[in-house]
């Protein structure tokens, strides 16, 4: 009896463990500080980007949106289990949403952050996700109603932006709007399609002048910046 249990216990010991990127449903932050800014682009230079299947959704000017967000949180979860805080940048196009939902969509170019644990989960499911070689992000004071200069930066193999954010307006304590949906990001994989669903506890957004630089290319536009508490769900 004593050797069957040892075996057993052998066994169990050697047994392959599943990669934590083919398990990963969810993830979250707290105590974040994002800011966020559309580039207008023509829709011909923005359609070879996405998949034929998505429909590109144009701004006001009848132009693509391409989306460049920046944030940092104090500390995250991967599934339920806690995780060191960090910094994570979105590249992104707006599209239609793909299943008539409402809320922002947008298909995802690249996606880059220092936390290395969110940084292997992800990578398991795409290329599109990678770790950081390089990234800062800094804020003024953070106080309701201040007015702040905010810069942030990212460098990737693939992808690399920064952010000046001169000036924003801290937003206000309150009112905190609960389960607010966010963005939905796709992503077409090999296998199928990749979402990563977001909703958050969000204060109220505030709007400043955010300059972005990205490939060598710089632009200037009102931007959101803001503090809030995202979930995303991960669905494939």
């Amino acid at each position: 009896m004593k050797l069957v249990l040892l075996v057993l216990a052998v066994a169990c010991a050697s047994a392959p463990k599943a990669p934590l990127g083919a398990a990963i449903s969810s993830y979250s932050g707290s105590g974040c500080v994002e800011m966020a800014v559309i580039r207008p682009m023509p829709l011909d230079g923005a359609r070879p980007l996405v998949p034929a299947r998505y429909k590109l959704a144009p701004g006001k000017d009848g132009l693509a949106q391409m989306s460049f967000a920046i944030y940092r949180c104090d500390s995250f979860s991967i599934n339920g289990a806690p995780a060191p805080g960090g910094i994570v940048a979105e590249h992104s196009i707006r599209i239609e949403p793909p299943d008539a939902s409402s809320a922002r969509h947008a298909y995802l170019l690249h996606y880059v952050t220092t936390v290395k644990p969110l940084a292997q989960a992800l990578g398991a499911l795409s290329n599109v996700f990678e770790m950081a070689e390089e990234s800062s992000f800094e804020v003024g004071p953070r106080m309701p109603g201040a007015v702040n200069a905010t810069r942030g930066s990212i460098r990737s193999p693939r992808f690399e932006a920064t952010w000046i954010g001169d000036p924003v307006k801290e937003p206000p304590e309150g009112p905190i709007e609960h389960n607010s949906k966010g963005v939905s990001f796709w992503l077409d994989r090999g296998d199928g399609q990749l979402v990563l669903d977001y909703r958050s506890e969000i204060l109220p957004r505030s709007t400043g002048t955010i300059t972005v630089r990205s490939g060598g290319v710089e632009s200037t536009a009102s931007g959101a910046f803001l503090r809030f508490e995202p979930t995303v769900q991960i669905t494939r």
